[in-house]
């Protein structure tokens, strides 16, 4: 499993195929969970089979996460640190934790992960009581949430190089999706023995918020993280030295994201489509800026730079006289609204050639007279959650 392109072939994604965990969102609570709107899930459901079958049909392995948990809770230690970890984040140290554990551990594999997908309610635990808590919920209060953002599986982990990072995510109702990634990893014998860049579950601490929608591997020597609402300058800095220590990357670029819904992560704005090519939503270049970070004369000292043409810094850090940035056509009025639908979030399967919705039709066409070979899917449930192809895939391996 490495990961040092996002560009290279890919052979080897993880997705989550969205039914059972936007099931119990609603108009009442969507916003609680990060959502603007309420997807219908059977349509969702299908939409994403068609994703999925277009990696597949394109020599792609698909991974789904369902699977991964449930084949790796079938180790009874695998069972008992996902139990506990979820519960840790509600019980931890309460009577209440421990009657909730010995419930959670007499259900199967398939029931546990889909409680724990879907969110997990008061009603759902039939005749058992846990104490005080059960007598003042009601009976649709959630004990678990639901997790309906798995469906962007970029941000709770991403692979660097032969490494992992599993990520410290910025909003409380995303932090058990790094959990579930955590218990995969952990314990799938597929992943057994991997690296870990940075592992928000199993530390000690806190450790400040990173999350994978930020993170952009473009070549084995240069990583791209921005800097917005979802991941902070502390995280930047811890993960480069883990980077620079085990010589993962020479170079870490921080670029500064505006501050707007629409951009919550770096590949909402921009993502690598060619070897010197990328799509860029931001139309003013010149506004966009950040630091280049690389390792100094010791483990725990970064040399940073500030820099004022990003676009500058990224061609030469991939040995470039210039960059190619396409920006999606159309007026204002179609580049605002396809900017909202993810007309810049596109997955590369191959250079050259990137999966993205059908329904952004005038990025569709600039990328295609820029000889991008473009795959399209339907978007008009998936599209609602407000991320793209590359939001929606976690890549594992590229050639």
């Amino acid at each position: 499993m490495t990961i040092y392109s996002e560009i290279a072939p890919l052979k080897t994604v993880i997705l989550h195929k969205p039914v059972e965990s936007i099931s119990r969102l609603t108009p009442s609570n969507c916003h609680d969970y990060l959502f603007d709107d309420v997807l219908w899930p059977e349509k969702a459901g299908k939409e994403h089979d068609i994703f999925a079958q277009t990696l597949r049909d394109h020599g792609v392995e698909v991974l789904l996460i369902e699977e991964l948990l449930k084949e790796s809770l079938m180790l009874p230690e695998a069972k008992q640190y996902f139990i506990q970890q979820h519960i840790a984040r509600s019980f931890a140290h309460m009577k209440e934790g421990e009657l909730l554990r010995q419930y959670l551990d007499h259900l199967s594999e398939k029931e546990l992960v889909s409680l724990l997908l879907k969110g997990m309610t008061y009603s759902d635990l039939g005749g058992f009581s846990l104490g005080l808590c059960s007598r003042r919920a009601d009976p649709t209060d959630f004990i678990f949430p639901p997790l309906p953002n798995h469906l962007f599986m970029r941000d709770s982990s991403f692979w660097l190089g032969d490494g992992v990072s599993i990520n410290s995510m910025a909003f409380g109702a995303r932090r058990p999706e790094a959990v579930n990634m955590a218990t995969i990893y952990r314990y799938h014998p597929r992943f057994k023995g991997v690296n870990y860049w940075y592992n928000s579950v199993d530390s000690d601490i806190q450790l400040p918020s990173i999350e994978g929608g930020d993170v952009l591997v473009i070549s084995p020597d240069c990583v791209l993280i921005g800097l917005g609402e979802r991941t902070q300058p502390q995280a930047v800095e811890l993960l480069a030295k883990r980077l620079f220590q085990y010589n993962a990357t020479t170079k870490v670029i921080a670029i500064a994201l505006p501050k707007k819904r629409a951009y919550m992560h770096l590949d909402t704005l921009m993502t690598m489509v060619n070897n010197d090519t990328f799509c860029v939503a931001f139309p003013c270049e010149e506004e966009i800026h950040g630091w280049q970070i690389t390792a100094g004369d010791s483990d725990d000292e970064l040399v940073i730079q500030e820099v004022k043409n990003i676009f500058d810094c990224i061609a030469r850090a991939l040995n470039l006289s210039r960059l190619n940035l396409i920006h999606p056509g159309g007026d204002q009025f179609a580049r605002e609204r396809e900017q909202w639908t993810d007309s810049s979030n596109l997955l590369a399967i191959k250079p050259g050639v990137v999966i993205a919705y059908e329904c952004n039709t005038n990025a569709l066409a600039t990328l295609r007279r820029e000889n991008i070979d473009v795959l399209t899917i339907p978007g008009s449930e998936l599209g609602r959650g407000r991320g793209g192809s590359r939001c929606m895939s976690c890549p594992v391996h590229r050639e």
